[in-house]
């Protein structure tokens, strides 16, 4: 009788002690705005993400990102192709956690989520290169005159060019698309010499784009610490998601049904 009331004990305790961890994991996750992303648009077998512009409001002490959504309508028996063979949505201003402007700093002008086929990707990636640089259907690998090959999309599709934030000048070399190629859905991939990303951003109209030095750098070193304090404290804002859409599901708890659609069409900011 003792034994079986110290084993019953003992057990009690373990319960409960489980279902405090579990509790604590439940009420120190912070969704980010990519989270609703993945709701929203988990019915899709292909679309783009890229973070179009991020900022700090240094009165409120908070960051915020801007999103473009990139999802192409089916195909149309015409081989002549438009702007209306996409639906481009931009979003307004989201706000995200020190954490997730923390993950992302390096990140403006690029794809940071993605799905092809139905198989969704988390890691960045230069805009364009999951689903539409590379491929056929869109444009051709040119040589220019020191040899070197680069990516030109067909004429009907030259409006691409705006879509996904490239300036003037920009320029998409195969060897860099044939690296992505290796580390595709592995890790992130600036380039072979770090040529994409926030620091090498062509699109001179974005919100980040006009701010000093001075003031990037103090974001930098004040989100440093605003994320390291809050993850000291038992906060995040990732979750891991499945591969593929037949196994994350809009039942599953880690989403949510709230959309964070505003407005659709045009590539303006």
């Amino acid at each position: 009788m003792k034994y079986t009331l110290k084993y019953t004990l003992i057990i009690t305790l373990f319960f409960i002690l489980s279902s405090c961890g579990n509790s604590s994991e439940k009420r120190t996750y912070i969704k980010s705005p990519v989270d609703n992303l993945i709701t929203t648009y988990i019915d899709q077998q292909n679309f783009s993400v890229i973070l179009a512009d991020m900022n700090y409001d240094e009165s409120k002490n908070s960051y915020f990102h801007k999103y473009r959504i990139i999802i192409p309508k089916t195909q149309k028996a015409s081989s002549e192709k438009t702007e209306n063979d996409f639906e481009i949505v931009n979003t307004d201003w989201k706000k995200v956690t020190p954490i997730t402007f923390e993950k992302h700093q390096n990140d403006l002008g690029m794809t940071i989520l993605s799905k092809k086929e139905g198989v969704l990707d988390k890691k960045t990636a230069p805009a364009g290169y999951d689903n539409y640089v590379g491929n056929s259907n869109y444009g051709e690998w040119k040589t220019n005159s020191n040899g070197s090959s680069f990516w030109a999309f067909y004429g009907q599709y030259a409006f691409m060019r705006s879509m996904f934030g490239w300036g003037s000048g920009y320029r998409n070399y195969r060897y860099d698309y044939d690296d992505y190629g290796s580390y595709r859905g592995s890790r992130n991939f600036y380039g072979r010499n770090n040529t994409y990303g926030t620091k090498n951003y062509k699109n001179t109209n974005s919100t980040w784009a006009k701010k000093p030095e001075s003031f990037k750098q103090r974001v930098q070193s004040n989100v440093k610490k605003s994320a390291s304090s809050m993850r000291s404290s038992g906060y995040s804002s990732n979750r891991s998601y499945s591969n593929s859409t037949n196994k994350t599901t809009r039942t599953s708890n880690a989403y949510s049904s709230s959309s964070t659609r505003s407005r659709s069409g045009g590539f303006g900011k």
